[in-house]
């Protein structure tokens, strides 16, 4: 190969790729506000289906590099707890459940739950597109919504 070739080839290699996702290897600490007055439904699209006298907040720790989401909830007026899950929704939309934190009446409401890392590092670069529901054995449909970001 010509010298100058291989110049201009280690030039073209060496250029930093256009659109590139970079991978955001930090963690992201948030601290979620919940409310009934947040969770909505079809019937009900402007919130207040949830536990109106309860209330509550969870922080999470969104660790990309060790694909898992940590939290801990304080729940103030609730029944038992029956599940938790990160979905993805902008406020007062339903979105499908992203991370599953836990399922299961007597489950601790602090942990570690698996995660994929492309979804957590959305989470981070988007909070505002995800929320955390908390259903209990008195609304087993939503008792307490609260969006990562507003």
């Amino acid at each position: 190969m010509h010298p100058k070739c291989k110049v201009a080839l280690f030039a073209v290699l060496s250029v930093p790729l256009i659109g590139a996702t970079q991978s955001i290897s930090s963690n992201e600490i948030l601290t979620i506000a919940l409310s009934g007055a947040s969770v909505s439904n079809f019937a009900h699209p402007s919130g207040e289906t949830g536990d109106l006298d309860a209330s509550g907040q969870v922080k999470l720790t969104i660790e990309p590099a060790k694909r898992q989401v940590c939290y801990g909830f304080r729940l103030n007026g609730v029944a038992t707890p029956m599940m938790a899950h990160i979905q993805k929704g902008a406020p007062f939309t339903n979105g499908p459940p992203i991370v599953s934190l836990f399922t299961g009446p007597g489950s601790a409401l602090h942990g570690c739950a698996p995660a994929n890392t492309r979804q957590l590092e959305d989470m981070i670069s988007n909070p505002s597109s995800y929320y955390v529901s908390i259903a209990t054995t008195e609304f087993p449909d939503g008792a307490l919504r609260g969006q990562l970001a507003s």
